[in-house]
């Protein structure tokens, strides 16, 4: 399924961070502070059959992980996560999830289901606030996702 890595030389430079949609060819790229074409707020669709961006993404922030999954793209920045339909990037939730400043996140590659789909962070704030200290939160967003964080 999906795969990610950093980017070195070549095509990469300036790039962060690229996350691959399974495997086709469309990546996810984020780039470095330093790179005016690849600025580290953004998240660029790249589709490597045709060679250009296809989408784009901007916050305020600093991007520090992204997921992809047919269905949807997930943006984790320091203190929230973003997740957007990946057909027409629209927004569909944005998530105060308290400070994560790995940007850890772990998707369900299931595209839901019965159940819905996961993902889940490591934000201990999120835990609190759904469940009081300790145990599992679980929480599900407007648009089915499950998030779930493990207390402390």
């Amino acid at each position: 399924p999906g795969g990610g890595g950093t980017a070195e030389g070549g095509m990469g430079a300036g790039i962060a961070h690229i996350e691959m949609l399974y495997r086709t060819n469309l990546l996810a790229l984020t780039g470095h502070s330093a790179s005016p074409q690849y600025p580290p707020n953004k998240v660029l669709i790249y589709d490597d059959h045709l060679q250009r961006t296809i989408g784009e993404l901007s916050f305020r922030q600093r991007v520090l992980t992204t997921k992809l999954r047919r269905d949807r793209i997930v943006v984790v920045l320091r203190d929230r996560v973003y997740i957007y339909n990946f057909s027409d990037l629209a927004l569909l939730d944005k998530v105060h999830t308290g400070d994560n400043p790995l940007g850890l996140i772990g998707i369900s590659l299931d595209n839901g289901g019965v159940g819905g789909s996961t993902a889940a962070t490591s934000s201990v704030q999120r835990a609190e606030d759904a469940l009081g200290v300790g145990g599992t939160a679980r929480q599900r967003n407007n648009n089915g996702m499950v998030l779930a964080c493990p207390g402390t």
